[in-house]
Parts: structure tokens; C-alpha cells; sequence
């Protein structure tokens, strides 16, 4: 059983400030091991295959690592989720382009660049969308291992299943407080892993809000 110390998370600078760091290699693997899955999985949505979306998502990493040294996050101006999401799709429409061209032979018409105005806009909703799922359920893996196994359950069900309270507490055998107070425990954790990994103001806006009592 999973030591209860979920609060415990010790304040960190964000994943994003510590990458500025060359040395920090342990960063730059939680980094990877973190966003190197929904790039890939990005680019094989699009329709990119095996080999060319490892390729691809190669390409982003390179791209990050050598402008991320510069790179001052601002969530006022643009958020990381946009930046990422902006490369991740640059390097896919270049391997797009390049599959295409090599079948059609360039040229295109005006109709041609409506078409992919819509698309581009098509993308970056489903690209947001993408990313919020994927660091959500980051952030819970990430923050399982802190509780015990009954701790978890009662968050599950009062956060994940929208079950009230009253119930959750008769079927764990526990006080209404007690759920309560575990929801909060872990969604604590949560709020911290998010802003650790993307310090990002959107997602963490969204825990609460879903979180309200039933």
C-alpha cells in the first residue's frame, strides 16, 4: 500500500525553467518521457506513419532543445501548450508537404490555401484538446503512487464518476469529511503536478472548477 503523503510535493521551479539548465539532464528525460508520447501520438493522428512520426517528433525535440536555452515563458503572451503545439504541427505539415509533392508535384490553388486555413484551425482545437488529456492523465499518474489505495478510490469516485459524497462515504466505510478532505488531498497534488510540468494557468483553472462538491 501506496504511503499517504500526497501533500508532501516540495515547490519546485517549473519543468519549463529548469530545461534552461544544460546540466540538467534528469529534467530534460522527464521532459521527453513527458511530451515525447502525445507529439508522437499527434503525429500519427495526422496520418504520418511509424517511421516518419518518430522522425518527426525527433525533430521537435531538437528544435526545443536548442531554443528552449532562450526561452523566456510568459503565460500572459503564449502559453507552452500553443508553442509546443506550433512546432509539433510545422514538423508534421513539413512531412505531409513532402509526401504530397513527391505523389502530386508541387502547385495549388487558392481554394487549396482556404481549405487549409480551416484545417490549421481544425488542428489547433484538437491539438488543445490533446494536450489537456494527456497532462491530466500525466499528472494522475504522476500522483497515484502518493496515496493509499483507499484515499485514491474516494477521489476517483466523487471526482472521476461525479458520485456524491454521501455515497462515497457509505460505500468506503468513512466520514463525509473524510471524503472531502481526500478529494482535496489529491487534487492538491494534481494542481501541483500540473504547474510543475507546463505551468499551465488553463488546466490548473479546470481542476477546481471540476472539483466542486456534489
Amino acid at each position: 500500500m501506496a504511503e499517504d503523503r500526497g501533500t508532501d510535493l516540495p515547490t519546485r521551479p517549473s519543468l519549463l525553467l529548469r530545461l534552461r539548465d544544460p546540466q540538467d539532464r534528469e529534467s530534460w528525460k522527464t521532459f521527453v518521457d513527458v511530451y515525447g508520447p502525445l507529439v508522437f501520438g499527434h503525429c500519427r493522428r495526422r496520418g504520418l506513419r511509424q517511421e516518419d512520426a518518430e522522425d518527426a517528433t525527433q525533430e521537435v525535440f531538437t528544435r526545443i532543445g536548442a531554443a528552449i536555452r532562450t526561452f523566456e515563458y510568459q503565460p500572459d503572451l503564449g502559453r507552452f501548450r500553443d508553442w509546443l503545439g506550433t512546432m509539433t504541427r510545422n514538423e508534421v505539415n513539413r512531412f505531409l508537404k513532402k509526401s504530397k509533392d513527391g505523389i502530386h508535384g508541387r502547385g495549388g490553388t487558392d481554394s487549396d490555401c482556404v481549405l487549409e486555413g480551416i484545417e490549421a484551425r481544425r488542428e489547433e482545437t484538437l491539438w488543445e484538446a490533446e494536450f489537456n488529456e494527456h497532462l491530466l492523465r500525466t499528472a494522475m499518474a504522476r500522483s497515484r503512487p502518493h496515496f493509499d489505495e483507499q484515499t485514491w478510490r474516494g477521489f476517483e469516485m466523487v471526482w472521476k464518476e461525479s458520485r456524491p459524497a454521501t455515497e462515497v462515504a457509505r460505500v468506503l466505510d468513512r466520514t463525509i469529511d473524510w471524503v472531502y478532505v481526500a478529494k482535496s488531498r489529491v487534487l492538491k497534488r494534481l494542481t501541483e503536478e500540473v504547474r510543475e510540468l507546463a505551468d499551465d494557468t488553463a488546466l490548473l483553472a479546470f481542476l477546481p472548477t471540476t472539483a466542486q462538491r456534489h
